[in-house]
């Protein structure tokens, strides 16, 4: 593990040495043995003064191990980082972690700092060829992702004389993050879709194929894929199998960070009311899928999150919204419709939030065209309205 070294001395540590050359000369001068000798104790004390600041602090090393803590704001955890000295003991050290205000430390004193930075203090001893831990507890303020910026290691002379500052080059890999707070979302009714799926309905044109309810007599057209062997060979006529109607419920909910050329004033707005909306998908067993306008390096050039259900889904669509920033590079939203649109991959229900202008206007008419339901995500009496987008909008051809 690399550590950048800094040395700092007692002031007073140069004007002792000139002093005691200036004794030691002089003793020898007079031939006073008793000079000589506490002279060359000095030095000898000096020489160890000198090793001991280069050495201390020498082999040790902060755990690799790659954690992530995940909290909502208001809620408690420990932050733990794991040391390990092969090296000379050290005590009376203090170690200064410095990290952003998403979270703030409950039992620890600290300060805060510019750019909304807090560096928190911790005392500690460790002895050589032992291995201990430091726990932090802290508490989730506000919702981002939190990682550690500097760790600085003091260790102070054991006389008092000096103390040696580390400060490491390296990342920590343990971070934290804490997830949005949710804002209550109105949700227009939702009209039955045209879709394959497998969403229980009394009347559809579609059936769920995983979902066998009995079997009735062949008639002329059916599938042969969908003949019931063993009911046949039981009845002794062509039995075809029966399935419960179903259809497809699933939300896609596109976000566009951007308004104009800057990040959207309402961000944390939108940010709230998606993570309302993921909860609302996961109590009404909803599949959903997420996309921003953010610039990526994966499959697609924008963040997107592939249909899923239940709450292990929701929680990477969570930790999707906590990272985002006012700093992140955005990508046109129009682009972003456009290739949902020509890959196909927009589902039955579309729900989109943020600034729309001509061109996402003409996008989405031709997204409703293909019979997928619209909607639109808007802020009224700081509250969350979702309804039909607007379609009487003249959309220019």
């Amino acid at each position: 593990m690399n550590w950048k070294r800094d040395i700092v001395e007692d002031p007073y540590i140069s004007l002792t040495l000139v002093l005691l050359v200036i004794v030691g000369a002089a003793s020898f001068y007079v031939h006073s043995y008793v000079g000589l000798g506490i002279f060359l104790l000095m030095i000898l004390y000096f020489r160890v003064h000198q090793w001991y600041l280069m050495k201390i602090g020498d082999g040790i090393s902060i755990g690799r191990t790659t954690k992530r803590i995940r909290l909502h704001c208001d809620e408690e955890q420990k932050w733990e980082f794991q040391l390990q000295n092969k090296g000379m003991s050290i005590w009376g050290a203090t170690l200064k972690i410095t990290f952003k205000d998403i979270v703030i430390p409950t039992m620890h004193p600290y300060s805060s700092g510019v750019e909304d930075k807090i560096e928190v203090s911790v005392p500690f001893s460790i002895r050589k060829n032992e291995e201990g831990s430091i726990s932090i507890p802290v508490k989730g303020k506000r919702r981002g992702l939190c990682r550690i910026t500097n760790m600085q290691l003091e260790i102070p002379h054991l006389f008092g004389s000096g103390k040696v500052l580390l400060d490491l080059l390296d990342n920590v890999p343990s971070t934290i993050i804490v997830f949005p707070s949710d804002s209550p979302v109105k949700m227009a009714e939702q009209k039955l879709t045209w879709k394959q799926g497998d969403v229980p309905i009394q009347h559809s044109l579609f059936h769920d194929v995983f979902h066998q309810i009995g079997t009735r007599d062949y008639i002329q057209g059916d599938r042969f894929q969908d003949v019931h062997w063993k009911a046949t060979a039981r009845t002794g006529s062509l039995q075809t199998k029966i399935y419960a109607p179903a259809t497809q419920r699933e939300w896609m909910i596109a976000i566009n960070l951007s308004d104009r050329y800057a990040i959207t004033n309402q961000l944390e707005e939108i940010i709230q009311y998606a993570s309302y909306m993921m909860r609302l998908a996961v109590e009404q067993n909803i599949t959903f899928s997420l996309v921003l306008n953010v610039r990526s390096q994966g499959g697609t050039p924008y963040y997107y999150l592939p249909p899923g259900i239940g709450r292990v889904h929701r929680q990477r669509g969570m930790e999707m919204l906590s990272t985002l920033s006012t700093d992140e590079f955005t990508i046109p939203f129009h682009i972003v419709l456009k290739h949902l649109y020509l890959r196909q991959l927009v589902p039955s229900v579309f729900i989109t939030a943020g600034a729309l202008g001509a061109r996402e206007e003409a996008l989405l008419t031709k997204i409703e065209k293909q019979k997928i339901q619209v909607y639109k995500l808007n802020s009224e009496q700081k509250q969350g309205v979702v309804t039909l987008w607007n379609r009487s909008l003249k959309v220019p051809s």
